[in-house]
């Protein structure tokens, strides 16, 4: 098991969960204001400082009721609530976009790549909020600084703790899924999200659509 791997886990995760609640937000017409302050809020509580210090400590990685948790805090860091049922869809999507992208991943050092994929996507929010967009900031310049080193065998630990952690996780709801190299999507389909990243001058595309299903807002 490597001891390196929660703050990849936590990232990755966290970037699902905004990139799904930035989809659902728009597709249930909140207010922009409102969806705005949601994200924000979200945003800095994850980026906290002292939190990320103590993230990117080497250390085991947590067990998944607590990582669930810690979810659970961050989702309900904002102005508006998700109920449980809600919090439950929205784990399962978050985990199994990621445990995907994992298995997809050509080489193990591309997980790096697609942290730093979920990072952009993540500073694409908060484009208006420099003292949230600083923290993100730094934040990548962790990243660089203590995996930018690290050998193929270390990232290959890496991965084999992320798929150890997945392997018991059972995502209860039928997901659609596409690996493509080119872009496009099935009108079948009412979402549908892209990560991609470059390797080599060569683009990666992976395509994932999440069931259409609203999330009930408290607020």
């Amino acid at each position: 098991m490597s001891v390196r791997t929660l703050p990849l886990l936590f990232l990755n995760l966290g970037g699902e969960m905004l990139y799904i609640l930035d989809q659902r937000l728009r597709a249930q017409n909140i207010p922009g204001d409102k969806a705005r302050k949601v994200l924000n809020d979200i945003i800095s509580t994850m980026f906290n400082r002292k939190f990320m210090e103590e993230l990117f400590k080497p250390q085991e990685l947590y067990s998944k009721k607590a990582l669930r948790t810690v979810y659970e805090r961050l989702a309900h860091a904002s102005i508006m609530k998700l109920n449980q049922a809600s919090m439950d869809k929205l784990y399962d999507l978050m985990t199994m976009a990621f445990k995907y992208q994992v298995l997809l991943c050509p080489r193990p050092k591309d997980v790096l790549l697609v942290t730093f994929n979920h990072l952009d996507t993540i500073k694409g929010f908060i484009q208006d909020s420099p003292t949230i967009l600083q923290q993100v900031d730094e934040t990548f310049r962790q990243l660089t600084e203590i995996y930018g080193g690290l050998s193929a065998g270390e990232f290959q630990l890496i991965r084999q703790t992320l798929l150890i952690f997945f392997q018991d996780l059972h995502i209860r709801r039928e997901c659609f899924w596409k690996h493509m190299q080119e872009t496009g999507h099935s009108v079948a389909f009412q979402e549908w999200g892209t990560i991609w990243r470059t390797r080599e001058g060569e683009r990666l595309t992976f395509h994932y659509i999440y069931p259409f299903e609203n999330f009930e807002f408290c607020t």
